[in-house]
């Protein structure tokens, strides 16, 4: 064979070689890329996952507390029925009777605003804590480090609640006296500091 034809050959082969091996090689590379984008794959799974266990007990932890809330609401509507009807029952007359059940509307009324807004305030505080928690997954999705509140320390309407455990000790503690615990209860109420 001519030795201008073999060598052109051989650059040739030597060129198809060359290109073969660059894209073998690209080829490699992409796959191990490829890989790593997999494999990393399983840190937003992981993530989402423990999103989703904390947003489920704060969902049953929330339920709980509702419904914990909402059987002290009743029990307190029961005890305010209990009151007004003992309260009938020692009327001595109609006009005694129409002041007394009067004088109990206020604090019955202000008995059920709190509970209202105690069960608020567990449903306000289970709606930060969720906003707080979706935050944090964002941020750690994205790879920025997380801001970190405490919202689930945080007890909401701490001072309301204290105001009304306050306002029930006050009507327990003066209940024999029926004409006299409304006023005990509006002390007790205008003593407690407002919430801000």
């Amino acid at each position: 064979m001519n030795p201008r034809i073999e060598n052109s050959i051989n650059r040739i082969a030597e060129k198809a070689r060359d290109r073969y091996q660059a894209l073998l090689q690209d080829a490699r590379s992409r796959t191990e890329s490829a890989a790593g984008r997999v494999a990393n794959g399983k840190k937003p799974v992981k993530t989402l996952t423990r999103l989703g266990l904390k947003l489920t007990a704060t969902s049953h932890r929330t339920a709980d507390k509702v419904l914990k809330q909402q059987t002290k609401m009743i029990e307190n509507q029961i005890d305010a029925v209990v009151d007004r009807l003992t309260a009938a029952a020692d009327a001595n007359g109609v006009r005694n009777l129409v002041k007394t059940q009067f004088r109990m509307i206020p604090e019955n009324a202000a008995l059920f605003v709190s509970d209202t807004r105690a069960a608020l305030g567990i449903v306000a505080g289970a709606g930060a804590e969720v906003r707080d928690l979706i935050r944090e997954t964002t941020a750690e999705l994205r790879g920025r480090k997380p801001k970190t509140t405490k919202t689930a320390d945080r007890k909401p309407a701490t001072p309301r609640k204290k105001a009304a455990k306050k306002k029930v000790a006050a009507k327990k503690a003066v209940a024999p006296k029926k004409s006299v615990a409304p006023k005990a209860a509006e002390e007790t109420v205008s003593e407690t500091p407002k919430a801000a």
